[in-house]
């Protein structure tokens, strides 16, 4: 896959900064090919500045070479990791960072592209070492979602392309609320609900105004390459990415109507993105409350 192809425009109004590095075995050799405005704006770097350079170059005198060694083990098991490293910009000054690098393996062969993703992270304590985790597996828990403020006035961008499955679904669920605020979960049962199933997460509204996954779908753990069941959404990393979708889920008990939210999830080969659809549901115990809110996940095909 070309690079024009895999380079998303999302990435362009991204908060996180993002770069894509030409896969080589030799870590020297390897040279920034795509940088977004959110990379710039970290590191002071213009992309005419980064791409065709070493992606070495936002290394410097603390940066640590045994958290690099550990992710380049990862990498070369074809495996994203996870590294906070300390990190310089242009003009010499640095920064801790929360980097995530993987490896975006071909349909039939190795890796042509690395990307690379970063968050400024507190500063660190100099004694502790390191901290680098390789994720299980060839998948890693890590969503770009479209950030809210390309929305103005509070909408929402519909899905991507359009979506037979999602449409009936809001249909569906108008039809089930009838003159109702809401519809109760309960009256989407399972047989009602099998063609949209393997697609489905049901999250639950604690008391608190947390939100934890109840169900998830088995097309979904595939597609982010975990079950997240029993999961809160302010507890999944990269942070400050899920917090994105936590917005869309405080937006929908907020608005007490569907709300399409797409995003793009990394699962460590290529990015998928997701025409995604969420649906409140009524409190058990107050009817004019969202208790619930269930969402239904449609990779791009």
């Amino acid at each position: 896959m070309g690079l024009d192809i895999l380079i998303q425009p999302m990435w362009e109004c991204l908060a996180a900064s993002v770069a894509l590095i030409d896969f080589n075995r030799d870590p020297t050799k390897r040279k920034f090919c795509y940088v977004n405005p959110a990379f710039t704006e970290l590191t002071g770097y213009s992309s005419a500045e980064a791409v065709g350079h070493s992606a070495a170059l936002l290394n410097g005198p603390k940066t640590s070479w045994t958290a690099i060694e550990e992710c380049e083990s990862a990498i070369s098991q074809g495996k994203p990791c996870s590294v906070t490293l300390i990190h310089y910009c242009k003009d010499g000054s640095e920064y801790s960072a929360n980097a995530m690098i993987a490896p975006l393996v071909e349909p039939k062969g190795g890796p042509r592209f690395l990307i690379l993703v970063e968050t400024t992270a507190p500063p660190q304590d100099p004694a502790p070492a390191a901290h680098v985790a390789a994720h299980n597996g060839g998948a890693v828990s890590l969503a770009l979602p479209m950030p809210l403020h390309e929305f103005p006035a509070g909408h929402q961008q519909t899905h991507l392309p359009p979506n037979d499955d999602l449409d009936a679904l809001k249909a569906l669920w108008n039809e089930l609320r009838g003159d109702r605020p809401l519809p109760q979960r309960e009256e989407f049962d399972l047989t009602t609900m099998i063609r949209w199933a393997p697609h489905l997460s049901v999250a639950a509204v604690m008391p608190d105004g947390r939100i934890q996954f109840r169900l998830f779908g088995t097309e979904l753990a595939r597609v982010y390459g975990q079950d997240l069941t029993g999961g809160y959404l302010d507890e999944l990393t990269p942070r400050d990415l899920w917090s994105v979708i936590i917005r869309h889920y405080e937006e929908v008990a907020k608005k007490l109507e569907p709300v399409f939210a797409p995003i793009s999830i990394a699962n460590g080969r290529w990015y998928s993105e997701v025409s995604r659809l969420l649906l409140p549901f009524a409190s058990r115990t107050d009817a004019n409350k969202v208790g619930f809110i269930m969402a239904a996940d449609y990779a791009r095909k």
